[in-house]
């Protein structure tokens, strides 16, 4: 009887290090998932700075930026869009995934958005 204890001691240290094993597993899933997480939101923050000041760039060679400002907030995506699509076709040096990435930086950007609206130029 004494050595059925024994074995079912040693069980029971077999069973919890297997807890163990999967409680770490789980830890580290949840540690992979959170740091996945948080790098593509940090991806989307940096692109989306990117895209404002490639709109700052491209749009202000042409535009005084509080022309666009004054719009930001008030017009969707599509909206954007077809204004991009018309600058372009004005001459504005965009590419497409460029055009893509403004578009959709002015549709999701706040009235005052950073870096667009930072420094107001005084051209017509």
């Amino acid at each position: 009887m004494i050595q059925t204890g024994k074995r079912e001691a040693a069980g029971a240290v077999h069973a919890d290090s297997t807890c163990d094993e999967g409680s770490a597993l789980k830890k580290l899933v949840i540690f992979a998932v959170g740091s996945y997480t948080l790098l593509m939101a940090a991806s989307l923050v940096f692109a989306q700075v990117s895209a404002g000041k490639l709109a700052a760039e491209r749009c202000s060679s042409c535009h005084d930026t509080g022309r666009i400002c004054e719009k930001l907030g008030n017009r969707s995506l599509d909206v954007w869009q077809q204004t991009v699509d018309r600058m372009r076709g004005n001459g504005a040096q965009l590419s497409d995934d460029e055009a893509v990435a403004v578009a959709e930086y002015l549709a999701a950007a706040k009235p005052g958005a950073k870096p667009l609206c930072a420094k107001l130029g005084a051209k017509p």
